[in-house]
């Protein structure tokens, strides 16, 4: 897992929502596409769609993406399969999301860097989950906002991980409006 190409994707991201993009690509990456799963499902992000580097038709660009189904990965019907001469080319197409002209993602930083990795446990999870300090992490306070973090069982929301009473390393934070 390489934290230095989820940093440049997180600012990739809030750049876009920033500059009022109705679609942008990351490279696409196990890791990154199951971030943007749990940003589309948070709601921060309409759409996810696997492509080559050109944008995909809009009619492929499914609203609704089910991590848990096989089929959420899906394939546009001239895109060729994935081979090794190709597969550095494949880039993830995420549509942006807006609310009264106003982006949804406002804010989306690292909490883990290469240098500092931050793991956490289910006791620990609880703190920031109420609001409160656990370390040097602040706790979440504003509404909308989400932290994410790697676990054994993918990547889940810090509150869909006190449900489940798992601890993991925090990877970004997220600020909606």
């Amino acid at each position: 897992m390489s934290l230095v190409n989820l940093a440049h994707c997180c600012s990739h991201l809030q750049n876009a929502s920033l500059a009022r993009l109705g679609l942008t690509s990351v490279p696409s990456t196990n890791l990154h596409h199951n971030l943007m799963l749990q940003l589309q499902k948070s709601g921060y992000i309409t759409s996810v769609t696997v492509g080559g580097p050109t944008p995909p038709p809009p009619s492929s660009l499914n609203p609704i993406l089910d991590p848990a189904e096989p089929s959420s990965k899906p394939q546009t019907q001239n895109e060729p399969a994935i081979t090794q001469a190709n597969i550095s080319s494949r880039r993830l197409w995420v549509g942006m999301k807006y609310w009264n002209n106003e982006p949804v993602l406002h804010k989306m930083g690292m909490v883990s860097k290469p240098t500092r990795r931050v793991w956490v446990g289910f006791r620990d999870l609880e703190a920031l989950a109420r609001g409160d300090r656990s370390g040097y992490v602040k706790g979440l306070r504003g509404i909308g906002e989400s932290m994410y973090l790697s676990t054994d069982r993918g990547i889940m929301e810090v509150r869909e991980a006190v449900e489940r009473k798992t601890g993991g390393m925090l990877l970004c934070r997220v600020n909606g409006v």
